[in-house]
């Protein structure tokens, strides 16, 4: 009927060109030809319709598909017909395109396939052509479409975690290309794009050589300040633990990874134990790492320094000072200490690590055991030095570090009494001083830096912060806290707890506490290994070293 003219009531006019139809027919097919002939309009009353922004071509493919319900669909024609089909609302058309686009996406048109997808609603179009960018990014970013990406698209490309990349040379190479191509029109763009480069991940050759003499980070303050952020990562290992940045987060195929780190102590059974847990965020699964060459035993320390981990002293080896190397998966045992202690603390600055105060228990005198040394171990050389003293002995204390100045807060004083004193060694001068006090005696606390920020985590769930100018006071509270040899790190600005005890109860939960607004987030309460008397570090390491997932029996 429609080829032979017979019972037509409608002329469509598309480019000048008449086709004679059926309205019962572009209807039962067509939501947008059933609401115009519905509606009364009046060129439908006259019998006579226009269509604009579609080629006579396509509105003939269209016509023999809703007679038919044949299609012929190619390559040339197949992005013209999706738009047809979405103009015109045929939804089986719609699905007909977008399964023939479907089996022709590549790395040359996967980017226009995605606008294209997102353009007229394919689902399936738009997920396939988002893969393949994310899977193949390190070919795509050299195809012509990249080069006419729009800043917004750019920010969903590289802001995603699953981009598939060896390394973020090849994402900056990629973005500064793109913006290389219209740098006086892309210029704002790229600078907001800058706060999304992962820059701390880059090489430090990469990141002096190829980003900081560029024209874009010389003419933005906000550029210079996300390069100088990216140059102290790799400037201060000692402060790596402590920053706080979106830019330092790996991605899902990176051959990196952040873990949770928890050293040795005591199983739920009191046993002595010398595995090494490694906790990871990503995934949400422990892993084994090189065990401890021997029981730690009680009240030994750790720190982290860049990606590597040392422990000193604890009840086993006073004096044994032993470095986990990340690069290589295994523990090195280093020269002993100067003098041998359990209950200190032990922090990192510049190129050195620093052990303050604790107790000794070969010493004859009870009232000489608490210790006020400092001793200070140069990394690079491997030599311990006696570089100065606490002005009050103290054990059972911790300490954090700011502007080069390690203050310890609190702990046990000699005569077994809880102290409020906070002291502070200065590592340039050599010289000791005191500062205000805490609010009140503390021991077995915990200090973490966020943001450099210093906050002590109390027992009993007090969070005490130290000031600018150096004055101690309440800034939040973990309401029902009540634990003491809990781990406590910094992660992603807030403060990060893990276990700890209760009397003789081990808690085997980890969570973040943000102590702006003293909101806790539940990390894990599963699976959670059963420690006392352990480390908790935070730690990046090669996932080729996260081989064996281990659970815990939490009976």
């Amino acid at each position: 009927m429609y080829f032979s003219g017979r019972h037509t009531d409608i002329e469509i006019l598309v480019q000048d060109r008449s086709f004679h139809c059926h309205r019962v027919v572009l209807a039962a097919v067509s939501r947008y030809f059933d609401a115009m002939f519905a509606s009364g309009m009046r060129e439908c009353k006259d019998g006579l319709v226009r269509l604009q922004d579609i080629e006579y071509n396509t509105f003939v493919d269209i016509l023999d598909f809703v007679y038919s319900g044949k299609l012929n669909i190619c390559e040339e024609n197949a992005e013209e017909l999706l738009r047809a089909a979405t103009l015109f609302q045929i939804a089986p058309l719609h699905q007909k395109c977008q399964d023939f686009l479907l089996d022709h996406v590549t790395i040359e048109n996967c980017i226009g396939a995605w606008r294209l997808a997102k353009s007229h609603e394919c689902t399936e179009l738009a997920k396939k052509s988002w893969y393949m960018i994310l899977e193949c990014f390190a070919e795509v970013c050299l195809t012509d479409d990249f080069k006419y990406l729009d800043a917004d698209e750019m920010f969903h490309i590289i802001n995603d975690d699953d981009l598939h990349v060896l390394n973020e040379e090849i994402v900056c190479d990629a973005v500064f290309r793109w913006y290389r191509y219209d740098s006086e029109n892309r210029m704002d763009h790229a600078s907001r794009l800058f706060e999304y480069l992962r820059l701390p991940l880059l090489s430090s050759e990469y990141l002096l050589t190829e980003v900081e003499p560029m024209e874009l980070v010389v003419k933005s303050q906000k550029c210079r300040e996300i390069v100088k952020e990216a140059i102290s990562y790799h400037m201060l290992p000692s402060r790596r633990p402590d920053f706080n940045s979106p830019r330092v987060t790996f991605r899902r195929y990176a051959d990196m990874e952040e873990v949770l780190v928890l050293i040795g102590g005591y199983n739920a059974t009191n046993e002595k134990v010398t595995d090494v847990l490694a906790y990871s965020f990503a995934r949400k699964t422990w892993f084994k790492i090189t065990p401890l060459p021997w029981p730690l035993g009680r009240e030994f320390n750790s720190t982290v320094y860049g990606n590597d981990i040392y422990v000193s002293g604890g009840s086993q080896k006073l004096d044994a000072l032993m470095h986990y190397r990340s690069d290589t998966n295994e523990w090195q045992r280093c020269p002993n200490m100067l003098k041998g202690r359990r209950r200190h603390a032990m922090v990192a600055v510049r190129d050195s690590l620093f052990v303050l105060g604790g107790y000794d228990d070969n010493l004859p005198e009870e009232a000489n055991r608490t210790l006020s040394d400092i001793s200070e171990y140069t990394i690079s050389s491997r030599i311990w030095s006696q570089c100065g003293k606490l002005l009050t002995p103290v054990r059972s204390t911790t300490a954090a570090v700011s502007k080069e100045k390690i203050f310890v807060f609190g702990g046990l004083l000699a005569d077994e009494k809880e102290t409020n004193i906070v002291q502070y060694f200065d590592t340039r001068l050599r010289t000791s001083s005191r500062v205000d006090d805490l609010p009140y005696p503390c021991k077995m606390s915990r200090a973490v830096v966020c943001d450099k920020r210093v906050f002590i985590v109390c027992t009993d769930g007090n969070i005490l912060t130290l000031t600018d100018d150096f004055v101690c006071k309440r800034a939040a509270k973990i309401r029902h806290f009540n634990r003491r040899r809990f781990g406590a790190i910094h992660y992603k600005g807030n403060i990060l707890i893990t276990g700890g005890e209760s009397g003789s109860a081990l808690h085997t939960d980890i969570f973040t506490f943000n102590p702006d607004v003293e909101k806790c987030e539940v990390i894990a309460t599963k699976n959670v290994p059963s420690r006392a008397n352990f480390a908790c570090l935070k730690l990046v390491i090669h996932k080729k070293f996260l081989k064996f997932d281990v659970s815990f029996d939490q009976s």
